[in-house]
């Protein structure tokens, strides 16, 4: 009989420590104001996201950086002989000719002149530009690009 009892009573005593951990239900008032931090803080992460995205030095390097792979990949290496190798070898240490932000927004037809009002307000189209440099094996994206910029951000 003593060891029921004493089983009881640890039960019990365990009941009641486990019952302080529960949460408990929240008031109307606390709801509201972890509502309010919650969507304080996305607003903040939201503001900082759309400053870094629309920066203009961001979109002016990011959109520079996409013509650039864009016309090396797409347009100049396709153009190249039946032995890529053998013609961009010899510019793996001097690099090609550079290509100003101008050739790149005019190339294929002015393919890319959507751009020009973007580099327009930060750039100086004709002083701004990449320079390709070919990495063996020379395949369409073994390559790596020096960039150039005449931009005011």
């Amino acid at each position: 009989m003593y060891m029921a009892y004493a089983k009881n009573k640890h039960s019990s005593k365990m009941h009641s420590s486990k019952a302080r951990f529960l949460p408990s239900s929240k008031t109307p008032v606390q709801k509201i104001t972890l509502a309010i931090i919650i969507l304080a803080t996305l607003s903040v992460l939201a503001a900082l996201i759309c400053s870094i995205i629309f920066n203009p030095e961001h979109m002016v390097k990011s959109t520079l950086s996409r013509l650039a792979t864009e016309y090396y990949e797409d347009y100049f290496y396709p153009h190249l002989s039946s032995d890529p190798a053998q013609a961009l070898e010899k510019y793996t240490n001097t690099g090609l000719a550079r290509v100003t932000l101008r050739q790149l927004l005019l190339y294929d037809d002015e393919k890319n002149a959507e751009y020009q009002s973007l580099f327009d307000k930060y750039c100086d189209i004709n002083n701004t530009s990449v320079q390709f440099f070919p990495i063996a094996p020379f395949g369409q994206s073994d390559y790596r690009i020096d960039y150039t910029y005449s931009c005011n951000f």
